[in-house]
């Protein structure tokens, strides 16, 4: 009866997930169906959309999308997938699928870890820039790194720091 209800979720690679996508193209999943949550049975690929008319070759855009039995009769994954890489160090997935659960999972899988900082992340920016307040760089910063940066406590943003060091004009800011 219908079209089934399509849930979309936004994800930023956190950098042991963006390092997974630079070498394999791939993202990590619950081990469970993406539609219905059953078992999985097959991992099925992602195609970007046909090209120019349909007449160029489908690109894959991800492998391994879990299916159960079930859901897992055809060839394609039951997920659309659009990439948007914003620098080296940004990479936004958005995911749209028919099964909320398993997006948000999804994400939080593959925003586990450190997130880039500001100066890798949009690094024609200075801490000052009016980049911050429009476009990608504001959003990025409102959605992204503000939460991760609020999440961790005084003595894990000591260690980040240290591992990722900020250049001079960077540690006020911080």
């Amino acid at each position: 009866m219908g079209y089934p209800t399509l849930r979309q979720t936004e994800v930023f690679l956190a950098v042991p997930a963006l390092e997974r996508w630079r070498k394999e193209h791939s993202l990590a999943f619950p081990q469970e169906c993406c539609v219905c949550l059953r078992a999985v049975q097959r991992w099925l690929p992602v195609h970007a959309p046909p090209g120019w008319l349909g007449l160029l070759r489908r690109e894959r855009l991800l492998d391994g999308v879990p299916h159960c039995e079930e859901h897992g009769r055809q060839e394609e994954a039951r997920l659309l997938v659009q990439v948007n890489s914003w620098s080296e160090w940004v990479c936004q997935i958005a995911l749209i699928g028919m099964n909320e659960a398993f997006l948000l999972r999804t994400r939080e899988l593959n925003q586990t870890g450190d997130m880039a900082p500001p100066w890798k992340a949009f690094p024609g920016y200075g801490p000052v820039s009016s980049g911050w307040r429009q476009g990608n760089g504001e959003y990025w910063l409102a959605h992204v790194w503000s939460s991760f940066w609020q999440r961790l406590p005084p003595a894990e943003r000591q260690q980040y720091a240290h591992r990722w060091t900020p250049p001079t004009e960077w540690l006020s800011w911080m």
